[in-house]
């Protein structure tokens, strides 16, 4: 297994050191693990498309300049 190192706010580590009994590794193993497979099932339907990335751009500021309009008339 590949050890990672990361930084963390100070807060986020006094919280830590007042909680010995959770297991950290675990948790930011479970939740490094969890973010890369939402990032390989996007990985998987992103391969299958056409789109460029100039359409998915085209394509998202279309869709927030709707937002924007839509928002404006409220």
């Amino acid at each position: 297994m590949s050890k990672v190192s990361v930084q963390i706010p100070d807060e986020v580590s006094k919280i830590m050191a007042q909680h010995p009994e959770v297991n950290w590794n675990k948790v930011i193993s479970n939740t490094l693990w969890n973010y890369a497979k939402k990032i390989r099932l996007l990985d998987s339907i992103t391969s299958k498309s056409a789109l460029t990335n100039k359409d998915v751009e085209a394509i998202d500021h279309a869709i927030k300049a709707d937002l924007i309009k839509k928002y404006k008339k409220t």
